[in-house]
Parts: C-alpha cells; structure tokens; sequence
C-alpha cells in the first residue's frame, strides 16, 4: 500500500483492530489526495474562467428553428 508501506500479505495477518486503524489511515491519505485535487481543479477553472468561457459558448450557440410541416387534408375514399 502506498505510503503505509505495508504488503498485502501483511494486511491480512494483522489483527481486526490494527487493521481497522490503517484502513482509517488510508481514508485519510485519499481524502487529503481528493482536497488537493478538487483544490487545484478550482484554482484552474478560476484562473482560466472556464466555467464564463462555456456559460458564453452555450448562450451564443442557438440551434436552427425546424420549419413546420404544413397540415394536408386528405381526400376520403
């Protein structure tokens, strides 16, 4: 495992609650991973105004208007 620096074979050999610790333990170390990602996601869009770039491209964008198909009455047989 990655910064715990533990085997595989070693997670299963430890007892129920030094195994429950170093699970916790790695939540932790993703969770922290996820903020700083998250944080350096979100420093980006601001620091490029993404999210005013899409806003400006999707109300500048307008699809056609389809033409409506005229009513024709058919003869009776």
């Amino acid at each position: 495992m990655e910064k715990l620096h533990i085997q595989p074979s070693e997670l299963d050999r430890l007892p129920y609650y030094e195994l429950e610790y170093t699970i916790e333990e790695y939540n932790e170390i993703l969770k922290e991973r996820n903020d700083k990602s998250d944080k350096s996601t979100n420093a980006e869009m601001d620091k490029y105004n993404v999210g005013n770039m899409v806003n400006k491209a999707q109300s500048s964008f307008r699809a056609p208007k389809m033409p409506s198909m005229p009513s024709i009455k058919m003869p009776r047989l």
